[in-house]
């Protein structure tokens, strides 16, 4: 897929909320993210597909479309931070990059995690990234960035939006190509700032721990159709807290959440431009938020059959 670098005069800037402008006794900016991701995991964790998971009201049919749906997510967050690295001094911040490297190894795993679980209920995740890579290769780079631009200004003003078709054609949907794109952009454009970017990922993942051990676990784990064993659930339990055999300690992800909300905080460079860091997070959870909020509880309309290994 091509990757369209723009000017920051040709994509419009994030505009800070009313939460996030200056303000007494100001929060370090990461401090702040972890505040928005909270607030952005209570959104989904509220959404109609989060209740009907909890309640294990949604079908195998819907959950499978659930997680078929979400895999441009997965390989876009991690191909996201593989570009983002170019924008490091590997000089100057050598020890950072160690860090972001081992971090990339972690989700090159965690990849393999999805395409695991997908395999479980026989979807096929080549035929899913082949239908990704095709339809953006039909859309020029000026017309990714209209439709996602136009599906971020909508989620903007309602979560609930990102379900409207403004990637028409694609079964995907809307937030997730748009989250995808969005993503490609802020980790390649040379005008945004590395630690926006860095934000926006660490800002999902903080989001995914909640939405993952008050959502996802309780709804899918022992779940006679959803549950089907440690490749089902290994992605889950890799970025929650497994309710049986955590043993109280810190988990590897909780040990990594705090180090990326360190990062931000210890980075004065990110907190010298702390608003525009906090906005673009907050852009990217609003997408990220609408994935699920775009989910349908009762009959999914994703073709899940067209990805099912015959």
């Amino acid at each position: 897929m091509t990757l369209s670098l723009h000017p920051r005069s040709s994509w419009p800037r994030p505009t800070p909320t009313p939460s996030a402008l200056p303000r007494i006794g100001r929060p370090r900016v990461g401090d702040a993210v972890a505040d928005l991701a909270a607030r952005y995991a209570a959104e989904m964790n509220a959404s109609p597909f989060a209740i009907a998971l909890r309640d294990r009201r949604v079908s195998q049919r819907n959950y499978m479309a659930f997680i078929a749906t979400m895999y441009p997510v997965v390989v876009g967050f991690n191909g996201a931070l593989i570009r983002s690295i170019s924008k490091l001094d590997h000089v100057r911040n050598s020890s950072f990059v160690k860090v972001v490297a081992r971090q990339l190894e972690e989700e090159q795993a965690h990849n393999q995690l999805w395409r695991a679980m997908l395999e479980v209920f026989d979807i096929d995740h080549e035929a899913l990234y082949d239908e990704l890579q095709e339809y953006c290769a039909r859309l020029s780079p000026d017309e990714l960035d209209r439709r996602t631009l136009a599906t971020l200004e909508a989620v903007r003003r309602d979560l609930a939006a990102g379900a409207h078709p403004h990637f028409e054609g694609s079964p995907f949907p809307s937030a997730v190509l748009a989250l995808h794109h969005h993503l490609a952009m802020t980790a390649g454009d040379p005008e945004i700032p590395y630690w926006e970017h860095f934000a926006s990922q660490a800002s999902i993942e903080m989001t995914i721990y909640e939405v993952v051990n008050q959502t996802i676990l309780p709804g899918v784990l022992h779940h006679p159709e959803l549950d089907r064993g440690v490749a089902s659930t290994h992605w889950w339990l890799e970025h929650g807290r497994n309710p049986v055999s955590d043993g109280g300690l810190r988990t590897d992800e909780e040990k990594h959440l705090a180090l990326s909300r360190s990062a931000l905080n210890r980075s004065e460079t990110a907190n010298t431009i702390a608003l525009d860091v906090e906005a673009r997070a907050e852009d990217t959870l609003r997408l990220f938020a609408a994935t699920l909020i775009a989910q349908h509880p009762g009959q999914h309309t994703f073709p899940i059959e067209r990805f099912r290994r015959q």
